[in-house]
């Protein structure tokens, strides 16, 4: 089952006995969850500090049945109040099941669509699902009957009418799993050791923490200790999530849509897919920086960057009886013209390669730099494709609205010292696999052999 398992069940009614039929099947089926008494304001979440997590909630859409018979606005007015304080307009994806005790309470229905079309339109939830209370609960009643299949089999169904929801809860799910099992993995056992289980925990994480770090262990803060204990028990966590993705049992049906219909910010997704806004400093490892200094060493980059012989090729394929002479002068003026246009729009940049277990471990003389451009995307097409040597990367920026490509070149390749002096701001830190690719391919690139060849004429 994709129900959550992780606490991010919420539940909001009034009278908590009319909630127990489904807090207790949720209890039995180890399926945490978060009820809310909503007739009380003063206890439900500040705004400030509410988690965005809550991927199911059970929603009484009569919070005010202590009232005779209340009107559809006092409902519509309660509800806002209660939904606006639980539910963050980051809090997505999330779908709603509303309920009433009554089979008269249908009239409220409406208004549950109504108020998330307007007023509460910035956390609108992916489907809303309405029941009458003792339709959902076949054992609603005065004697109970054991019905829990029943009523997880109804949750399932609401999740699985979303077949990409499904298969988020499903991972939510096997996060929650793979945490669990890190943990037993390396702690599990040191409770039965004689000195007792904190004893043995505390010196594992002391250990972790000294192997990410190395020499520096000593001399770092208790917090960057701790901090450095926990990014070494993530990587075996990462191993664990990992394979349990791999042997999930997942839903064989394909996740059919209309590309004439989509508006998802592609670009946004694949800024957050490559790269991150967040460093801790200038020599972070992924970083790209702004170089200041050395105007002639990119000059020259760009010149490899922007082959003249790919210039002429291209021209050739364009004009294929033009003569040589006159294809030389025409590529060069064109190869000119688009360097300078370059210029005037480039950022002169370095991509620190240094080897992340240096950084953390503040073992490195000099930071490694691969030096290269960052460049509107729409000169891709003059870019050296051939070279071994040319790595290139699109970049989506969406603050910027402008897409660019990152162009690194291995055949500059330098130690240096980076500095105030010497650079400008980080731009942004590539991601941890996207770093080890372009770390694989420079390896690749200094330890070619090449190839001898004796030519007999």
């Amino acid at each position: 089952m994709n129900i959550p398992l992780n606490g991010r069940i919420a539940i909001i009614d009034d009278e908590i006995d009319q909630a127990e039929p489904l807090m207790e099947v949720l209890a039995k089926n180890q399926m945490p969850y978060v009820f809310y008494k909503g007739n009380d304001l003063n206890y439900l979440p500040n705004e400030d500090e509410r988690y965005n997590d809550i991927r199911i909630l059970f929603l009484d859409i009569n919070l005010l049945s202590g009232a005779a018979k209340p009107d559809v606005k006092q409902v519509k007015a309660t509800l806002y109040s209660v939904l606006k304080k639980v539910i963050s307009p980051d809090n997505f994806p999330y779908s709603l099941v509303f309920w009433s005790r009554h089979q008269g309470d249908h009239e409220y229905s409406d208004l549950v669509t109504k108020l998330f079309d307007d007023e509460l339109k910035d956390r609108k939830p992916i489907n809303i699902k309405g029941f009458v209370k003792s339709n959902f609960f076949p054992n609603y009643s005065s004697e109970r009957i054991e019905t829990d299949t029943d009523i997880l089999e109804e949750l399932q169904k609401i999740i699985d009418s979303e077949l990409a929801y499904s298969h988020i809860l499903n991972w939510e799910n096997e996060v929650h799993l793979s945490a669990d099992e890190t943990v037993q993995d390396i702690f599990s056992s040191y409770h039965t050791f004689v000195a007792g289980w904190a004893n043995n925990a505390n010196f594992i994480l002391s250990k972790l923490g000294n192997a990410y770090l190395g020499k520096r262990f000593n001399s770092s803060s208790e917090e960057d200790k701790v901090k450095s204990s926990l990014v070494a028990f993530s990587s075996v966590f990462k191993d664990s999530l990992e394979h349990r993705i791999h042997n999930a049992i997942i839903k064989p049906e394909e996740l059919d849509y209309d590309p004439e219909k989509v508006s998802v910010g592609i670009k946004a997704i694949n800024e957050k897919l490559n790269i991150s806004r967040s460093s801790n400093s200038i020599s972070e490892s992924g970083n790209v920086v702004v170089l200041k200094e050395n105007e002639p060493l990119f000059k020259d980059l760009l010149n490899k960057a922007i082959s003249f012989f790919g210039f002429k090729n291209r021209m050739r394929l364009e004009k294929p009886n033009i003569a040589d002479d006159v294809l030389s002068r025409e590529a060069t003026k064109e190869h000119k013209r688009i360097k300078k246009e370059v210029k005037e729009k480039w950022l002169k940049v370095g991509l620190i390669v240094t080897p992340v277990c240096d950084f953390a471990q503040n073992n490195k003389y000099f930071d490694r730099v691969v030096n290269g451009l960052l460049i509107p995307f729409e000169y891709k097409g003059y870019i050296e494709s051939n070279s071994e040597a040319v790595y290139t990367l699109p970049i989506s920026i969406v603050e910027d609205e402008k897409d660019y490509l990152l162009v690194i070149d291995f055949r500059y390749f330098e130690t240096c010292k980076l500095t105030d002096e010497n650079t400008g701001k980080v731009l942004f830190r590539i991601r941890q696999e996207l770093l080890a690719e372009v770390q694989s391919k420079l390896a690749r690139h200094i330890n070619r052999q090449g190839i001898l060849f004796l030519d007999d004429r």
